[in-house]
């Protein structure tokens, strides 16, 4: 019942953010094609609101309190502030260190309320550490139509099982599986709607308390499990950060050379590259399930052997990365 009662907000309440993107120009507006690079950064050929993560956000905020289950007040408000700093930068683009300060903020408010300190004295700063991570990771991803949503449905899914096998409530993880695919119907291609910065940054701050929830229902197994069922996004950043710091190139300069752009050019299809990248989502999902499940040995191997093959496959994305291309701003 939370999944199809997020599921149907989500449909109606995209809707009226797409609609209300529309009415007050929060649009991604393709760029001029005299512009040097901007064109290949900006596939889309028309004006798309950027204000899918509002409606994402909103059915899964609702339908909580539909299904009666309130997020603690202090993890509401990170949510909301992660949320919010994306729509400003949305609106009007802010300076990495703004961002970073409101995602830090967000992420210390959830951080404050989570009962972390049985774990380890790190784990709050490393909860403020991945919602900052988690909400860069998901705005990374989300250059494809139906590549984020769809990615983040999957991990909410493993860890929902992930949650739900070690006595926690995974409702959070239902709804905002739900919501997901929700918004999928009008952001899969070609996408009426984006999530938007203020969609990744909510997104990613939600998905920081799941992997927080698991974690502490089952130690240092939920963590491994829920950096498992979160593999794709870990890859994405990490590929990403290294490749521009390897080209002396800035952070938040933007370019078509991630993950999926690179696999829709192999492949000469940019849908087989968001199915390629859904199917290892998965893979990576259930090993994360089943990682809880064994012993810690094995899924500390588990996990090393994904970390092996990820090192092998960013080689060989470094190889194909490595040809001349021209830059722009990342867009939300």
């Amino acid at each position: 019942m939370p999944f199809f009662v997020a599921l149907a907000l989500s449909l109606l309440l995209t809707w009226a953010a797409r609609r209300l993107g529309l009415a007050t120009g929060l649009v991604d507006r393709p760029s001029p094609p005299d512009a040097p690079g901007s064109e290949a950064l900006k596939i889309h050929t028309a004006p798309i609101p950027v204000l899918g993560g509002l409606g994402v956000i909103t059915a899964t905020l609702a339908a909580l309190l539909v299904v009666g289950h309130e997020l603690p007040a202090p993890v509401l408000g990170g949510v909301i502030v992660a949320t919010a700093v994306g729509l400003v930068d949305d609106v009007r683009p802010l300076r990495p260190s703004i961002r970073m300060l409101g995602l830090t903020a967000a992420g210390i408010l959830m951080a404050a309320w989570l009962p972390l300190d049985r774990l380890s004295p790190l784990a709050r700063p490393g909860l403020v550490l991945l919602v900052l991570l988690l909400a860069n990771a998901v705005n990374l991803i989300d250059g494809q139509d139906g590549l984020a949503g769809g990615l983040a449905a999957i991990s909410c899914a493993g860890l929902a099982a992930v949650i739900s096998a070690n006595g926690g409530d995974p409702v959070l993880a239902v709804v905002l599986a739900g919501s997901l695919v929700g918004f999928l119907a009008w952001n899969l291609p070609p996408a009426r709607i984006f999530l938007g910065n203020g969609g990744a940054y909510g997104l990613g701050s939600l998905l920081a308390v799941l992997a927080a929830q698991a974690t502490l229902g089952h130690g240092w197994h939920g963590l491994l499990a829920a950096g498992l069922c979160l593999g794709v996004f870990a890859f994405e950043l990490s590929f990403t950060v290294i490749r521009r710091l390897g080209a002396s190139q800035g952070l938040a300069i933007g370019d078509r050379r991630h993950t999926y752009d690179l696999l829709a050019k192999s492949s000469g299809n940019r849908d087989r590259s968001t199915l390629a990248l859904w199917t290892l989502g998965a893979v990576t999902a259930g090993s994360g399930f089943a990682a809880d499940q064994i012993s810690l040995a094995a899924a500390i191997t588990t996990i090393a052997a994904a970390v092996v093959m990820a090192t092998a496959a960013g080689g060989r994305l470094w190889r194909a990365a490595t040809g001349p291309q021209d830059h722009s701003r990342e867009r939300g």
